[in-house]
This record gives structure tokens, C-alpha cells and sequence, in this order.
């Protein structure tokens, strides 16, 4: 699943590969009729290898089908950076002294570093702007720092990286900042700016004004977003963390979720079914 949150996003890249492979294993069903699908699934793996040698053409078929399809498997940030299970472990990656130019550039968009991202891309589905993105931001952060050569790589302290990224006001995730200033001891203050408000503003909520809060953010995420409250996983947090980001209005993701179930707990039960079923609220 693709949250756009950094960078360009194409949510939809991995629909075509998905719908091949769906008809491709029914094809394959069907030439190999005679096999349960326990036979087929312990016969062949999805990667087009056999644990016994095909010695029909049926399976044979079968066998360049699943390859033919695997060979147009789209990379994972085929479509954007934002993809689930690939976030960045922001805390971790805070804890260090140092990272390499790779690390930096991965952690500034939000993903995990994992080694050399584009080793084996050639000839495999990405977006074009996809990549430019990645190779402006990597190009961006090698000019202001020096990272060795690329037979001696070096690495950089993690509070110079990370005072640059304030500095120059780099759209990098607000977590990130956060869990640097507080292990690091960096007085950027990023977080402070954000929280400041006036004299007024800082006293408490009175009850009924942070229930009318609530209610409003609520029906902003329903109507706005399409947010179910009673949906497993929702990607509603994630971009509004990203459009509040682009507004400069930073905010952590776990503070979104939950504003967002308190404003749900205040909503009717027959409402929050009706939106679990039709993704909307019942009008007249």
C-alpha cells in the first residue's frame, strides 16, 4: 500500500502486476486442472521455480507463465516512497552517532535505509519521478556534505546532518527531527516553534471547546478524507500528517490518530456503522 506522504505517488502502480498474476495463477489452475492447489503451490513457487522437474508441457506452460509475469514485478517504491512497512524507524536511526550519505538521503523521505536502493532496477517498473525525486534529494544533501569517495565512503555526525535539515527547512519527516533533538541535544527548537502560541491559547481547553474541536476534526476527516473509524488500517492519519507538513504545520502521526478516535467516540453509534458500510454519511 502507497501513502503519499513524500515525494511523487502513484498508488495504482502495482494494480496491472497484481490483476496478472491473479489470471495468471487461474490459468495456470486450469492447465493443471488435475492438481489441488496444495500439488500446485508445493510444486512451484511464485518465483517460477519447481521442486520436481516439469516433465509435461502443461507444466512447462504453466511454469513460463509465472515467470513471465514475475519478470514485470514492480520494485517496491515503484510508485512512491510512502509505502507501508518500509517507514523509517525514526528512534532507532536518532540513537546513532553517524550515518552514510545513503542512510541520510533514505531517512530524510521517510524509508528504511536498505542498502543500495536501486540494485537491480534496470529493466523493472518504476516511475521516472519517482527516481528523480530520490537522485535530486541524494545529489541535494551530497553537495553540502563531504562523504568520502565512493572507494573510501564516509559517514556524517547525525546532529550536523540533522541541524542542516532545520536550517535549510527540508521537507523531512517531523519525527525524525524530534527524536534527534531530544537524543542529541540539539536545541533546533523545531518543536517549540511549532507549539508556540499566544498568552491566551495557552490556557487549558475548556471541556465543551475541545468537544467542538473534536467534532470538527471528525467531520473534516469523514467528509474530507473519507476516514472509517472502524477500519483496521486507515491511510487518513498519514495524509493529513503530509498536508499539514506541506503547510508547515508539523505534527506527529500518533497525535492525529489519536484526535481522531476521541472526535470518533463522540459520534452515534448508528453513524459510525453506516460509514463502516458505505464510506459516507447518510443524507435526509
Amino acid at each position: 500500500m502507497v501513502h503519499n506522504f513524500r515525494g511523487p505517488f502513484h498508488p495504482d502502480v502495482f494494480d496491472a502486476f497484481s490483476f496478472d498474476l491473479a489470471l495468471s495463477i487461474q490459468v495456470c489452475r486450469e492447465t493443471l486442472q488435475d492438481l489441488t492447489d496444495e500439488e500446485f503451490f508445493g510444486r512451484f513457487d511464485l518465483r517460477g521455480e519447481v521442486s520436481n522437474e516439469a516433465h509435461i508441457m502443461s507444466e512447462r506452460l504453466a511454469l513460463a507463465e509465472l515467470r513471465a509475469v514475475f519478470r514485470q514485478e514492480p520494485v517496491w517504491f515503484a510508485g512512491g516512497f510512502g509505502v507501508e512497512g518500509r517507514e523509517a524507524d525514526v528512534q532507532h536511526w536518532a540513537r546513532m552517532q553517524q550515518w552514510s550519505l545513503d542512510e541520510t538521503v533514505a531517512l530524510s523521505i521517510g524509508f528504511e535505509p536498505c542498502g543500495d536502493l536501486l540494485q537491480g532496477v534496470d529493466g523493472m517498473p518504476v516511475q521516472n519521478d519517482v527516481l528523480a525525486y530520490y537522485f535530486k534529494r541524494r545529489a541535494l544533501i551530497a553537495d553540502n556534505f563531504d562523504w568520502g569517495s565512493e572507494a573510501v565512503p564516509s559517514k556524517n555526525g547525525v546532529p550536523d546532518v540533522v541541524r542542516w535539515f532545520d536550517h535549510v527547512d527540508l521537507d523531512v519527516p517531523q519525527q525524525l527531527l524530534a527524536a534527534a533533538d531530544k537524543y542529541h541535544a540539539l536545541g533546533i527548537g523545531k518543536k517549540s516553534r511549532l507549539g508556540q502560541s499566544s498568552g491566551a491559547d495557552d490556557r487549558p481547553l475548556d471541556p465543551r471547546e475541545r468537544s467542538t474541536m473534536l467534532k470538527m476534526i471528525i467531520a473534516l476527516a469523514i467528509k474530507g478524507y473519507g476516514y472509517q473509524p472502524k477500519a483496521e488500517r486507515s491511510t487518513t492519519p498519514a495524509e493529513i500528517e503530509s498536508d499539514m507538513h506541506t503547510l508547515g504545520l508539523g505534527i506527529n502521526i500518533d497525535t492525529i490518530r489519536k484526535h481522531l478516535k476521541s472526535g470518533a467516540a463522540l459520534l452515534d453509534d448508528e453513524v459510525l456503522a453506516d460509514i463502516n458500510a458505505s464510506g459516507r454519511i447518510k443524507k435526509g
